[in-house]
């Protein structure tokens, strides 16, 4: 067998890694961009030159401008998926606790993955800016992080309670239980006004999610209220 030529194996090698480094530098880059500006509002010419690479760097690496949001996109999607996917296995293991106790550790978990996690503010800054657009990049998050989690807690409330599947109350509550712990990262800054607290730490997260966990078991367990009968 031929021997691979040392010195030729180590240039492909080193470009190999530059690439992969200045994709990673332009990923970056664009994600502060896209969640500070927009998709239409984002120059990438001034991306490129934040990120220290070459403007063809974007049509070689992904495509173009939308292949580039679409990167982005995924980036954030991947990181989702693999910190949400344990959530969901604990929640869906009926052998290791009673559904209720099952509901109620999945809300501490999410809890602390979305407004306790050490993710960047331009990350949240991109999803926020992507909700409002209801785009592709949207659904690419919410289908990693949103979709496994509210299919995995609303089985395990119909276990806890034995309620209707097609029940649309109840997947109404969910997802407004879920849109709530989603602000508790997307609106922190109202939030901590609104306690005055000059920070989140882990004292305040912890007590901050025992209330939104009673308020949201409260909702999940016991169904809807009973609306008061008009005089």
């Amino acid at each position: 067998m031929q021997k691979r030529n040392s010195s030729v194996a180590g240039k492909v090698d080193g470009r190999a890694a530059l690439s992969a480094e200045t994709q990673r530098r332009v990923i970056e880059a664009a994600i502060e961009a896209f969640g500070r500006l927009g998709f239409e509002g984002a120059s990438t010419r001034a991306l490129m030159e934040r990120a220290g690479a070459n403007l063809a760097a974007i049509p070689y690496h992904f495509g173009g401008k939308q292949g580039l949001y679409r990167a982005a996109a995924k980036v954030i999607a991947d990181y989702a998926r693999e910190k949400v996917e344990p959530i969901v296995i604990r929640l869906r293991d009926a052998d290791r606790a009673d559904p209720v106790t099952r509901v109620d550790e999945a809300l501490a978990d999410f809890i602390n993955l979305l407004a306790g996690g050490p993710e960047p503010e331009e990350w949240v800054a991109f999803f926020t800016r992507c909700e409002r657009e209801a785009d592709d990049a949207f659904r690419m998050i919410h289908a990693a992080l949103i979709t496994p989690f509210k299919e995995a807690l609303t089985a395990t409330v119909l276990a806890a309670t034995g309620g209707d599947a097609a029940d649309d109350g109840l997947h109404m509550r969910v997802a407004i239980v879920i849109a709530s712990i989603i602000n508790l990262r997307t609106m922190k800054n109202m939030l901590l006004s609104a306690l005055g607290w000059d920070q989140m730490n882990p004292s305040r997260l912890d007590r901050l999610s025992r209330e939104v966990r009673g308020m949201a078991l409260a909702q999940l367990l016991s169904g809807p209220p009973v609306p008061p009968v008009p005089r």
